[in-house]
């Protein structure tokens, strides 16, 4: 599914531009409200699309040196040009620009499908280097995917030397960025996804709490209500936005199952479900898995992460095991003290106790991380988003815990 970009600085046509373009195909959509002359800088919306709808209703010379500037800096992104007016010396000078298309406002449906259609048979794939995106789930409250997924985060920049962004998507009293920072953050998500069509670079960057060089956080809803308001469609925009400028985006799931979720799962490389070694946790991981087999994820994308290893109760790495139906993907210990004077102070366990054994774990878990985004690095994902995986679970059985 091409990502369409259409820029208008009309409110009213951009909104018609977008229906009209909606019922031309099946196209991800993403809206601009900007002068043609001020895209340059909406460099956040420019990486992530396909193609660039630009609606300009002048086309004198100043206009079009903005849209030949814009050319030469995307150069491999096509263009469809929209104008009030067609003068035969700038409709030469946009062909010459590289626009692949000049259509005349007001705009007829049939005019943009066929356009659409050809730029969808030429279209070649754009190079882009995006990230790799790992999600992380609890099977149970507790597990501790918050502060594995906000240390694993602070690992990969400051050990593996990757760029990483953590994304909070817990639903219920999200406060994750403050396991690892004691900065009060500028944004949350939920205030992010209500002014999402204004995230341009300097936007992005206001609303992140940045841990460390290389990390950032986009902290969660401050409550449960303001969680509720985040929609399906403008999470997976933030994804596409952030996906170029990263080497790793990762989510902190929680334990919620709903359309915001899976539309993260559905975008995930990976999604590692974090458990504890006891009798509860299988059960609950158990289920989980079921869940997320039933909506049709591969299992080589689901990860089982083990927490707390070492505890007296557990059960054994064999059990576990034959409980999950798969091997244990990688072995957190459970090193309290390491764990809990990290979280009192705010500060990430690898920076704190960068000796424990729970910082080791981490570093090796990190290298485990890094080394699949080298290898898979330009291989084509299978990330396409679909609600109807929440009602077709498939029927799978699972050993029974004595």
């Amino acid at each position: 599914m091409l990502k369409i970009l259409i820029a208008s600085e009309d409110g009213e046509r951009l909104a018609e531009l977008a229906r009209l373009v909606s019922s031309s195909g099946c196209y991800q959509i993403m809206r601009l409200q900007a002068a043609p002359g001020s895209l340059s800088t909406h460099a956040c919306q420019l990486r992530s699309a396909d193609a660039l709808i630009i609606d300009q209703p002048g086309t004198g010379s100043a206009q079009m040196l903005s849209i030949e500037v814009l050319r030469q800096q995307y150069a491999d992104l096509p263009c469809i040009l929209i104008t009030q007016t067609q003068e035969r010396d700038d409709l030469i000078r946009a062909l010459r620009a590289g626009v692949s298309d000049v259509l005349t406002w007001p705009l007829e449906r049939a005019q943009l499908t066929t356009a659409l259609t050809r730029l969808e048979t030429n279209y070649t794939p754009r190079t882009k280097d995006e990230a790799r995106v790992v999600a992380f789930i609890s099977s149970k409250g507790g597990a501790g995917s918050s502060v594995i997924s906000s240390n694993i985060g602070y690992t990969l920049a400051a050990h593996a030397h990757k760029r990483v962004l953590l994304i909070d998507l817990n639903t219920q009293f999200s406060d994750t960025h403050f396991l690892v920072s004691n900065k009060t953050p500028p944004a949350t998500l939920s205030e992010v996804c209500a002014q999402v069509d204004r995230l341009d670079d300097a936007f992005l960057e206001a609303c992140l709490t940045r841990v460390a060089d290389n990390f950032d956080i986009l902290a969660g809803a401050s409550d449960p209500i303001k969680a509720g308001e985040i929609k399906k469609d403008k999470i997976e925009y933030v994804l596409s936005l952030v996906s170029p400028i990263y080497d790793f985006v990762l989510v902190d799931v929680g334990q919620a199952i709903n359309p915001l979720s899976i539309a993260v799962l559905d975008h995930s490389d990976q999604i590692c479900v974090v458990v504890q070694p006891t009798i509860a946790f299988a059960r609950t991981g158990r289920r989980l898995l079921d869940i997320l087999h039933g909506l049709h994820y591969p299992a080589e994308k689901l990860r089982i992460l083990l927490n707390r290893h070492g505890k007296r109760d557990e059960l054994p790495r064999a059990t576990l095991e034959h409980v999950f139906g798969q091997k244990l993907f990688h072995i957190l210990p459970d090193d309290a003290g390491a764990v809990d004077d990290s979280i009192c102070h705010g500060v990430p366990i690898a920076k704190e106790h960068r000796n424990s054994t729970m910082a080791k774990a981490l570093v090796a878990l990190a290298d485990i991380l890094a080394t699949a985004r080298e290898n898979d690095r330009g291989a084509p994902q299978e990330k396409g988003f679909s609600l109807s995986k929440l009602f077709t679970r498939a029927k799978t059985s699972s050993p029974n815990i004595a």
